[in-house]
């Protein structure tokens, strides 16, 4: 009733174009929701783009179509009280007893439920697929590939992302979120760099994640280890290396505190100092021991000052320094074709086909297609060319090689991204990256002179070379050396690093790492050891005289029989070509003779008559 006593046909202030238009985007939003969760729990495999329009996309779309709805009746009610009409009161009345109201009610009560319901479901759903595999490797298809691509083959291939990036807890989830929703807008924006740089400030302490499943207190005692190798040449010859890792750990309590894990200790507390982001330069160590007594390491290579030295942040030491690559691994090629070579992928009867295969990996192609095409080409020209019957009668196994070639590059280097297995070093280790030696190499010494142990026996026993064997045949007694080439001299002191670098072919001979031009005279046998008698060492060398016992013409007239043979002959090249070297000391004759060119032209040095 007004103030006439006339009564006033109340109508809703849902009535009104915006609110109308709210309940449709609300109500079309709510359909699709349950389509779309109803297509995904009827795939077999989860799609990344059905479970984020579900649980993402569609609950968004409703929530903006709910407050379009209450903003329209906003609207309304202030429009109604700025006009004083008469259609209804600005907020909307409630009678239960009133049968109409009654129904209504009811019905907005039920649809209020299934929607707190629904929206409840929709919600606990976005969370865990918030936190699903799927979510965070295929959804950023192109930027995440590299580390999707690599967890799906390592051993965490069952964990979860989220078990180890974020871990319980409310804290971390909520940093893992806020750190997400910067890097999705990096990635609606395209300002996400190339290659995405490992989190290691922002990475959960490995003690409240990996520690959960990989116990630290626990002896592991020392495990054998069992590298299948093939050479670099035609028969792809086969070995062996087994070493004794010893992995130790422990505690005081439990007993056997030793052996690698000594560092993870929880009585010992072992800090350091890198200067570079990817912790592989390593200038000062910090040892505290159980009973309070502290060592400190400084590497001799450091040319800092000590102030700058104590001014870089301190890092103390946790599973994360050595295993840094626990998941997201990527193998260098060398190591992926003897793993395919040893099961059977690539057949090992192939000629060469070690080197043919980590040859064609190693080269940079721009995308994965013309590698593909690359790879192919390369390995089929090489037997075509070289083994025209080998590549008659063997095509399936050629085919198979390039197949499993092409697996092995699409696994470890990915273009777009700029990753291959270069890019992020791995400290398990020291063959393919420093690794241990960061720290153990040497070069870290205390103030009172302590070295910091180089000793190999310290991590691992001395390693066994034999020929490929079953898995767990224990090799007892080797006669070969456990390296293919002695190492001698200064050879016995580089790391080992230096020669296998990530997945490239170690060097085959001595010219390949002292840049010696192996088609020079004395040096296509590359019998060095003949010249560099003692341990390989430069000097002294070997006296020329104990091969070349009779010399001729005028090497022994005028000075030339009191100068060494090295004054004229050059070490690894020893030809004697042009006039330069000559008249270095016969300086007066620079003007005689300049048609002839070479001076031995004229010059008998051999003793033979001209």
């Amino acid at each position: 009733m007004d103030t006439n006593g006339n009564e006033v046909k109340h109508t809703g202030l849902y009535r009104n174009t915006v609110s109308f238009f709210g309940a449709l985007i609300s109500a079309g939003s709510v359909l699709l929701m349950v389509f779309a969760f109803a297509l995904d729990i009827s795939m077999k495999r989860p799609s990344p783009y059905i479970g984020i329009f579900t649980y993402m996309v569609f609950p968004a779309i409703f929530s903006v179509g709910a407050i379009l709805f209450l903003y329209g009746m906003r609207r309304e009610s202030i429009r109604r009280r700025r006009a004083q009409t008469d259609e209804a009161l600005p907020y909307p009345r409630v009678d239960l007893n009133d049968p109409v109201h009654r129904r209504w009610f009811s019905y907005i009560v039920m649809g209020g439920t299934f929607l707190a319901i629904l929206m409840a479901f929709i919600t606990y759903n976005a969370f865990l697929y918030s936190e699903s595999v799927s979510f965070c490797g295929t959804l950023c298809h192109t930027v995440m590939k590299p580390e999707y691509e690599a967890y799906k083959a390592s051993p965490h291939a069952k964990v979860s992302c989220v078990d180890c990036h974020v871990g319980h807890g409310a804290s971390w989830y909520v940093k893992a979120k806020l750190s997400g929703a910067r890097q999705v807008l990096a990635v609606l924006m395209k300002s996400y760099p190339t290659p995405i740089p490992t989190p290691i400030e922002n990475l959960r302490p490995a003690r409240e994640t990996c520690e959960e499943c990989h116990w630290p207190a626990k002896f592991f005692g020392t495990q054998l280890m069992q590298i299948p190798h093939f050479r670099y040449d035609e028969k792809n010859t086969p070995e062996q290396i087994s070493i004794g890792v010893k992995t130790g750990g422990g505690s005081s309590a439990l007993g056997g505190t030793a052996g690698i894990h000594w560092h993870m200790l929880i009585e010992n507390k072992v800090q350091y100092v890198a200067i570079d982001r990817q912790k592989q330069e390593i200038p000062r160590i910090e040892v505290r021991h159980t009973g309070g007594r502290v060592e400190e390491y400084t590497s001799l290579d450091y040319k800092g000052t000590e102030e700058q030295l104590r001014s870089l942040p301190r890092d103390e030491m946790d599973c994360m320094d050595c295993h840094n690559r626990p998941t997201h691994n990527f193998d260098p090629p060398e190591t992926a074709v003897d793993r395919a070579m040893t099961t059977g992928l690539i057949s090992r009867t192939l000629p060469w086909v070690k080197k043919v295969v980590v040859d064609a990996l190693v080269r940079e192609y721009p995308s994965q297609e013309k590698a593909r095409e690359g790879i192919l080409s390369e390995i089929g020209d090489f037997y075509a060319k070289r083994y025209p019957a080998v590549y008659k009668t063997r095509a399936a196994d050629i085919e198979r090689a390039v197949s499993t070639a092409v697996s092995i590059y699409n696994r470890s280097v990915f273009p777009e991204m700029k990753v291959n297995w270069k890019t992020y070093p791995s400290n398990i280790g020291h063959r393919n990256w420093p690794g241990c030696f960061r720290c153990h190499d040497g070069r870290h010494v205390s103030k009172t002179g302590k070295v910091l142990t180089m000793e190999c026996s310290v991590c691992h026993t001395q390693p066994a070379r034999s020929q490929l064997m079953p898995i767990g045949t224990v090799v007892t007694a080797s006669k070969m050396s456990w390296h293919p080439i002695e190492l001698a001299g200064k050879h016995s002191r580089i790391l080992c690093n230096r020669c296998h670098s990530a997945g490239y072919r170690p060097p085959a001979d001595c010219a390949e790492c002292h840049k010696i031009d192996a088609k020079a005279p004395m040096m296509k046998s590359m019998k060095c050891a003949e010249c560099h008698t003692k341990g390989f060492e430069a000097k002294p060398v070997a006296e020329c005289k104990d091969c070349h016992d009779s010399i001729s013409g005028l090497h022994q007239k005028g000075g030339h029989s009191e100068s060494a043979c090295t004054d004229c002959h050059k070490p690894h090249s020893w030809s004697i070509k042009g006039r330069e070297l000559c008249l270095e000391c016969h300086s007066d004759m620079k003007e005689h003779n300049k048609a002839a060119g070479v001076c031995t032209k004229c010059h008998d040095f051999r003793g033979k008559k001209k």
